[in-house]
């Protein structure tokens, strides 16, 4: 195959490539024939091949193994890459920082444990202990989903990759549980999820650093003068009553769940802010797809719930689960108007934690 050198040929070949390892495994002499462009591929490029094949997957996870094998091969391209200088104070000088803070994190982790293992110490507490405390990636995890995904979807149409990313997130925070879970019985088992858990969390850091924020980063910037979208609610005025902007915000801002509304077009167009929301939400998040406000392993069941409602099969759908200690019930339900119309769906999240405990009857303050 003779190189192409322009910038469309320098693509085609990286999703030559790409489609290679999704079919299969590729051999050294493959890879030296695509070497040229492989070892010099930028962060844009990358998430243009990623695109070619992710978006066209009804689940992206089939494409794990594939898409990693791909990000090893354009490393060193990667890594030549002159990355970017966030402004002070941005979204992405923030995550970038806390996304620096994990890597090391992770490395004084792995020391630990090898040291753990060179001694063949069976008393984990300590490695356990520094794992349960190790809280930042869950939160860095949800300020991404929360505050760059919905930000980096509006910006680009080549956004498929924080599908997967958030799906192996999902896959590091399961694999710290497991980790925190160990009874002291099977400890060729434990560390063998560690390696895992430690090995995740590294892939996402990665791919953080050289291709997630260098390319949200250069798709928001030809959007930074953009005005926000002004989110401001008139009088809300009824047969049974009125209420005042001020009114209503409050209101909702103690009632005991979290409601949020998706219109009939699959997008979030308002959620309520109470100081004891369960799910963290952001106001970047409005507009957004629900969709793609789910983990991979969740989009199903959210799609059979809003085609239920659509056809008219089902008003409600209910799930209740037990989340860092609490009972949490989610109801759904199906909005119409008057004359059967659907108009969207209304999600009602609640802690019911104490409404579980309850016994007897208590009718004096």
């Amino acid at each position: 195959m003779e190189l192409i050198h322009n910038s469309d040929g320098r693509l085609e070949q990286l999703k030559q490539y790409l489609g290679l390892l999704c079919t299969g495994t590729t051999d050294k002499q493959t890879y030296l024939k695509y070497a040229p462009v492989l070892e010099s591929a930028t962060a844009f490029e990358a998430n243009s091949a990623l695109e070619s094949v992710l978006s066209q997957a009804s689940d992206v996870t089939v494409h794990t193994v594939a898409v990693a094998r791909f990000i090893r091969s354009i490393g060193k391209g990667l890594e030549s890459q002159k990355l970017e200088v966030y402004p002070k104070d941005s979204l992405f000088a923030a995550l970038d920082e806390e996304n620096q803070l994990i890597v090391h994190s992770m490395e004084a982790l792995q020391l630990l444990a090898k040291d753990l293992q060179s001694k063949k110490s069976t008393d984990l507490s300590p490695l356990l202990e520094r794992t349960a405390s190790f809280t930042q990636i869950q939160d860095h995890y949800e300020r991404k989903q929360n505050e760059l995904f919905p930000l980096f979807e509006k910006a680009s149409t080549e956004h498929s990759c924080v599908k997967l990313m958030w799906s192996i997130q999902d896959t590091a925070l399961g694999l710290q549980k497991e980790v925190l879970a160990y009874d002291g019985k099977d400890l060729g088992k434990l560390w063998k999820v560690f390696g895992q858990f430690y090995v995740q969390v590294g892939v996402l850091s990665y791919r953080e650093q050289y291709i997630l924020l260098p390319v949200a980063y250069r798709a928001l910037a030809t959007q930074k003068d953009a005005p926000k979208e002004s989110l401001q609610l008139n009088n809300f005025v009824s047969r049974t009553g009125s209420l005042s902007q001020q009114e209503l915000e409050r209101i909702f801002s103690v009632l005991p769940f979290d409601i949020a509304f998706i219109g009939s077009d699959d997008r979030l167009k308002f959620y309520s802010d109470p100081p004891h929301r369960i799910f963290v939400r952001t106001p970047e998040v409005i507009g957004r797809l629900v969709q793609n406000c789910h983990p991979p392993k969740s989009v199903g069941t959210v799609q059979a719930i809003l085609d239920s409602f659509k056809e008219g099969r089902e008003d409600s759908a209910e799930f209740y689960l037990m989340m860092r200690g609490k009972f949490i019930h989610i109801q759904y339900y199906a909005v119409r108007s008057t004359d059967g119309r659907y108009l969207g769906c209304m999600e009602v999240t609640q802690d019911a934690t104490h409404l579980r405990s309850l016994s007897g009857e208590k009718r004096l303050l």
